[in-house]
């Protein structure tokens, strides 16, 4: 029995290979570098001052000290800036800024506020108003202390009067908490009425 020759001829193994390489599998692309023209400008300059130094030192001592002014002429306006901005920071924080009128919330000023709200018809604020006053006037007379956070029904705990007084003290937060907080409309009588109620003197201190 004869035996076949299977070898394969150079130039068609060749032929395959190339074949195969040619795929795009086997293609490598170099990646772009983005930062490559300004590498390759920076190189250039470095280049040209190292050609300078070596043709004209004095020119080049000329370029150095040019470009040393011009950092610090950087670094100063930088440093010039930041104590602007810092200086502006502290100024503000330490309340320097125009100045606005600033008016002392006394007893006297609610009831003034709360006759201006009367007059716009604005009754339930009016006695929220009307209420900060005739507190900071039981204040003035230490039948109890004045506090922001305070409820009425606290300063009615908290009062040094009667309890006769204290009754009626509880009856006008009873009015104010219907009209201020239930939101039922009160009118102008309403309002003289309370006006009455709250007087200062009406709640004197206990015997």
């Amino acid at each position: 029995m004869l035996l076949q020759d299977t070898r394969i001829p150079a130039d068609s193994l060749r032929g395959l290979i190339d074949t195969v390489l040619s795929g795009s599998a086997y293609q490598q692309r170099l990646r772009e570098d983005p930062w490559a023209p300004m590498r390759r400008a920076w190189m250039s300059l470095m280049d040209w001052i190292d050609a300078l130094r070596a043709s004209n030192p004095m020119a080049y001592s000329a370029l150095i000290w040019t470009m040393v002014g011009v950092l610090l002429l950087i670094v100063a306006h930088a440093a010039w800036v930041a104590a602007r901005t810092i200086h502006a920071g502290t100024a503000r924080a330490a309340g320097d800024v125009p100045e606005s009128r600033v008016v002392a919330r006394d007893a006297a000023w609610y009831a003034r506020e709360a006759e201006r709200l009367a007059g716009e018809t604005r009754y339930a604020e009016a006695m929220q108003a009307d209420f900060l006053r005739l507190v900071l006037e039981l204040d003035g007379r230490e039948v109890t202390r004045y506090h922001p956070s305070k409820t009425p029904i606290e300063y009615a705990r908290e009062a040094r009067i009667s309890d006769e007084a204290r009754q009626a003290f509880r009856d006008l937060i009873r009015v104010l908490y219907t009209h201020a907080f239930a939101r039922i409309p009160a009118s102008e009588a309403t309002w003289l009425d309370w006006r009455t109620a709250a007087a200062a003197d009406r709640y004197a201190p206990a015997r």
